[in-house]
Protein backbone atom coordinates (compact mmCIF):
# COMPACT_ATOMS: atom_id res chain seq x y z
CA UNK A 1 0.00 0.00 0.00
CA UNK A 2 2.99 2.28 1.04
CA UNK A 3 4.23 1.61 -2.62
CA UNK A 4 1.28 2.58 -4.68
CA UNK A 5 0.97 5.62 -2.97
CA UNK A 6 4.35 6.71 -2.75
CA UNK A 7 4.01 7.32 0.94
CA UNK A 8 6.59 8.93 3.29
CA UNK A 9 6.23 10.10 6.65
CA UNK A 10 2.48 10.68 7.67
CA UNK A 11 1.34 14.13 9.92
CA UNK A 12 -1.20 12.54 11.63
CA UNK A 13 -2.35 9.28 12.91
CA UNK A 14 -4.87 8.35 15.46
CA UNK A 15 -5.48 4.53 16.17
CA UNK A 16 -8.20 2.94 18.37
CA UNK A 17 -8.38 -1.02 19.73
CA UNK A 18 -8.87 -3.41 22.35
CA UNK A 19 -8.30 -2.67 26.16
CA UNK A 20 -4.75 -1.78 26.78
CA UNK A 21 -2.31 -4.40 28.25
CA UNK A 22 1.40 -4.01 29.06
CA UNK A 23 2.46 -7.11 27.85
CA UNK A 24 1.52 -7.07 24.20
CA UNK A 25 -0.01 -5.19 21.57
CA UNK A 26 -3.84 -5.25 21.06
CA UNK A 27 -5.01 -7.90 18.99
CA UNK A 28 -7.72 -5.59 17.59
CA UNK A 29 -6.60 -2.72 16.64
CA UNK A 30 -7.68 0.35 13.74
CA UNK A 31 -5.14 2.91 12.94
CA UNK A 32 -5.54 6.21 9.93
CA UNK A 33 -2.33 7.61 8.82
CA UNK A 34 -2.62 11.27 7.07
CA UNK A 35 -0.36 11.60 4.44
CA UNK A 36 0.60 14.43 2.72
CA UNK A 37 -0.35 15.26 -0.86
CA UNK A 38 3.02 14.92 -3.12
CA UNK A 39 3.80 15.27 -6.99
CA UNK A 40 0.99 13.49 -8.31
CA UNK A 41 -1.79 12.78 -5.51
CA UNK A 42 -3.95 14.78 -2.95
CA UNK A 43 -3.30 14.44 0.53
CA UNK A 44 -4.86 10.57 1.75
CA UNK A 45 -5.51 8.84 4.56
CA UNK A 46 -4.45 5.42 4.76
CA UNK A 47 -6.41 2.95 7.47
CA UNK A 48 -5.21 -0.43 9.14
CA UNK A 49 -7.41 -2.89 9.94
CA UNK A 50 -6.18 -6.30 12.48
CA UNK A 51 -7.68 -8.45 14.41
CA UNK A 52 -10.76 -9.70 12.56
CA UNK A 53 -11.45 -5.63 12.56
CA UNK A 54 -12.50 -4.48 9.07
CA UNK A 55 -13.24 -1.71 7.11
CA UNK A 56 -16.61 -1.50 5.16
CA UNK A 57 -16.41 -2.91 2.25
CA UNK A 58 -17.75 -2.27 -1.13
CA UNK A 59 -19.97 -5.41 -1.76
CA UNK A 60 -21.37 -7.79 -0.41
CA UNK A 61 -19.80 -10.46 -2.20
CA UNK A 62 -16.59 -10.26 -0.60
CA UNK A 63 -15.92 -12.13 2.62
CA UNK A 64 -13.29 -10.58 4.79
CA UNK A 65 -12.22 -13.36 6.81
CA UNK A 66 -11.86 -15.35 3.22
CA UNK A 67 -8.97 -12.22 2.61
CA UNK A 68 -6.25 -13.24 4.91
CA UNK A 69 -3.67 -10.47 4.38
CA UNK A 70 -4.98 -7.93 1.59
CA UNK A 71 -5.44 -4.22 1.31
CA UNK A 72 -8.81 -2.01 -0.47
CA UNK A 73 -8.28 0.98 -2.32
CA UNK A 74 -11.36 3.05 -2.31
CA UNK A 75 -11.55 5.15 -5.60
CA UNK A 76 -13.97 7.32 -7.23
CA UNK A 77 -14.79 5.09 -9.80
CA UNK A 78 -14.37 1.99 -8.12
CA UNK A 79 -12.13 -0.15 -5.64
CA UNK A 80 -9.47 -3.01 -5.81
CA UNK A 81 -8.73 -5.45 -3.26
CA UNK A 82 -5.61 -7.04 -3.57
CA UNK A 83 -3.80 -9.73 -1.55
CA UNK A 84 -0.22 -11.42 -2.46
CA UNK A 85 -1.65 -13.16 -5.71
CA UNK A 86 -4.92 -11.65 -6.52
CA UNK A 87 -6.62 -8.27 -7.61
CA UNK A 88 -10.39 -7.61 -8.04
CA UNK A 89 -11.53 -4.79 -8.89
CA UNK A 90 -15.13 -3.52 -7.96
CA UNK A 91 -16.41 -0.59 -10.28
CA UNK A 92 -19.07 1.60 -8.59
CA UNK A 93 -22.37 1.23 -10.20
CA UNK A 94 -22.60 4.37 -12.28
CA UNK A 95 -18.19 4.19 -13.42
CA UNK A 96 -17.75 3.68 -16.83
CA UNK A 97 -14.44 1.96 -17.27
CA UNK A 98 -14.46 1.49 -21.79
CA UNK A 99 -11.52 3.40 -21.72
CA UNK A 100 -9.74 0.50 -19.33
CA UNK A 101 -7.07 -1.12 -21.46
CA UNK A 102 -5.23 -4.01 -19.78
CA UNK A 103 -1.04 -3.65 -20.09
CA UNK A 104 0.11 -6.31 -22.31
CA UNK A 105 2.75 -8.80 -21.34
CA UNK A 106 5.68 -7.14 -22.23
CA UNK A 107 4.54 -3.95 -19.81
CA UNK A 108 3.38 -5.87 -17.03
CA UNK A 109 5.96 -5.98 -14.04
CA UNK A 110 7.23 -9.29 -13.72
CA UNK A 111 7.08 -11.50 -10.31
CA UNK A 112 9.85 -10.99 -7.65
CA UNK A 113 9.80 -14.39 -6.19
CA UNK A 114 8.95 -14.74 -2.48
CA UNK A 115 10.83 -12.72 0.01
CA UNK A 116 13.10 -15.42 0.55
CA UNK A 117 14.21 -15.80 -2.45
CA UNK A 118 14.58 -12.48 -3.24
CA UNK A 119 16.70 -11.94 0.31
CA UNK A 120 18.82 -14.30 -1.34
CA UNK A 121 19.46 -12.68 -4.85
CA UNK A 122 20.09 -9.45 -3.22
CA UNK A 123 22.99 -10.59 -0.60
CA UNK A 124 24.43 -12.51 -4.25
CA UNK A 125 24.08 -9.50 -6.54
CA UNK A 126 22.84 -6.11 -6.81
CA UNK A 127 19.62 -6.83 -6.87
CA UNK A 128 17.35 -4.16 -4.40
CA UNK A 129 14.44 -5.96 -3.16
CA UNK A 130 11.31 -5.06 -3.20
CA UNK A 131 10.47 -4.30 0.98
CA UNK A 132 14.15 -2.80 1.37
CA UNK A 133 14.93 -1.25 4.31
CA UNK A 134 13.60 1.95 3.14
CA UNK A 135 10.50 1.12 2.46
CA UNK A 136 10.17 -1.39 5.37
CA UNK A 137 11.59 1.22 8.04
CA UNK A 138 9.22 3.84 7.03
CA UNK A 139 6.42 1.33 7.23
CA UNK A 140 7.36 0.17 9.92
CA UNK A 141 8.05 3.67 11.64
CA UNK A 142 3.89 4.52 10.33
CA UNK A 143 2.99 1.04 12.34
CA UNK A 144 4.81 2.27 15.39
CA UNK A 145 3.16 5.86 15.63
CA UNK A 146 -0.33 3.92 15.40
CA UNK A 147 0.98 1.90 18.78
CA UNK A 148 1.88 5.56 19.95
CA UNK A 149 -1.47 7.02 19.24
CA UNK A 150 -3.45 3.84 20.77
CA UNK A 151 -1.27 4.24 23.59
CA UNK A 152 -1.86 7.92 24.39
CA UNK A 153 -5.48 7.41 23.64
CA UNK A 154 -6.00 10.25 20.87
CA UNK A 155 -4.73 11.64 17.63
CA UNK A 156 -1.15 13.08 17.17
CA UNK A 157 0.48 14.88 14.58
CA UNK A 158 3.96 14.03 13.37
CA UNK A 159 6.62 15.42 12.02
CA UNK A 160 8.74 12.85 10.52
CA UNK A 161 11.80 15.37 10.10
CA UNK A 162 12.71 15.29 13.96
CA UNK A 163 10.97 12.14 14.65
CA UNK A 164 8.76 13.99 17.24
CA UNK A 165 5.23 14.34 17.82
CA UNK A 166 4.13 18.21 18.12
CA UNK A 167 0.86 18.24 20.11
CA UNK A 168 1.09 15.58 22.95
CA UNK A 169 4.50 15.59 24.73
CA UNK A 170 3.90 12.39 26.58
CA UNK A 171 3.76 10.50 23.20
CA UNK A 172 7.60 11.30 22.42
CA UNK A 173 8.28 9.42 25.47
CA UNK A 174 6.80 6.05 23.37
CA UNK A 175 9.47 7.37 20.91
CA UNK A 176 12.66 6.13 22.71
CA UNK A 177 13.53 3.81 25.11
CA UNK A 178 15.82 3.46 28.28
CA UNK A 179 18.52 0.86 27.63
CA UNK A 180 20.03 -1.14 30.56
CA UNK A 181 23.38 -0.37 31.98
CA UNK A 182 25.91 -2.33 29.05
CA UNK A 183 22.99 -2.76 26.61
CA UNK A 184 23.23 0.60 24.97
CA UNK A 185 22.74 0.95 21.32
CA UNK A 186 24.79 3.80 19.00
CA UNK A 187 23.36 5.42 16.49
Amino acid sequence: VWAAIDAKRPTAVEATGDPFNPDVTPVRLISHFDHPANSWRPEIRVSWFQGKAFPNMPTKWIDPDKLGHGALFKGTKGNIVADFTTRTLIPTANADLTYYKPRSADRLTPPVGDFQEQWINACKTDLKTSCDFDYSGTMVEQMMLGLVSYRVGRKIAYDGATGRVTDCPEANEFLRRKYRAGWTLDG
